[in-house]
């Protein structure tokens, strides 16, 4: 996330802005569509305080588009440094609506992340595990508990003092509502721009 430009010195206030396009089928074109935008507070160095508020579209056969607005909030912890990597926290609490539902489905998201810088590459790996958990039922399908766990290996390169291009792998195990269980491999490409 970016800071906010401040009076002389950094601002503990941060925003950021991304979109996503996901293909659930290679060759099928983009079936969702993710535009996410968030606010950001530093309570110390290290651990920040967010709100943000999601909108997807996703369209999984060209024909059945379902909308689907996702306010949360988070807080991160940059936990430890070391030489030779560092580890970063995450917990977020969403609120989940769907479109054609009556519920809000509430979801508990905690992720833990290495970073760990490649020597002499300018290149830093990425390693992170994510689990999801329902906290309610909902007419939309949601079960109350374990809904799915994300783990993710990547690679992070600069491509200029704003940017960087990271590529990577997650294996994304899924619950799904009839009881069978899901699994997901999916390739995954991020450009990332700093505007300050």
């Amino acid at each position: 996330a970016d800071k906010f430009p401040g009076n002389g010195k950094d601002s503990r206030w941060r925003y950021s802005v991304a979109t996503q396009a996901r293909i659930f089928q290679r060759g099928s074109g983009s079936n969702q569509y993710l535009l996410r935008g968030s606010l950001g507070y530093d309570l110390k160095p290290g651990m920040t305080l967010s709100a943000g508020f999601d909108y997807f579209l996703t369209d999984p056969d060209g024909g059945s588009e379902r909308y689907e607005r996702r306010p949360w909030q988070q807080f991160s912890w940059a936990a430890r440094k070391w030489d030779w990597g560092a580890l970063s926290l995450r917990w977020r609490l969403e609120e989940r609506d769907l479109e054609n539902a009556s519920d809000t489905g509430l979801r508990f998201r905690q992720m833990a992340q290495l970073a760990l810088p490649v020597q002499h590459k300018n290149v830093t790996a990425i390693l992170s595990v994510e689990h999801f958990q329902n906290l309610n039922d909902t007419d939309a399908g949601a079960r109350s508990g374990f809904d799915q766990l994300r783990g993710y290996a990547g690679l992070r390169l600069p491509i200029g003092n704003k940017t960087s291009l990271e590529a990577g792998y997650m294996h994304q195990h899924i619950n799904r509502p009839n009881g069978i269980e899901f699994v997901n491999h999916t390739g995954m490409l991020h450009l990332r721009v700093k505007l300050r």
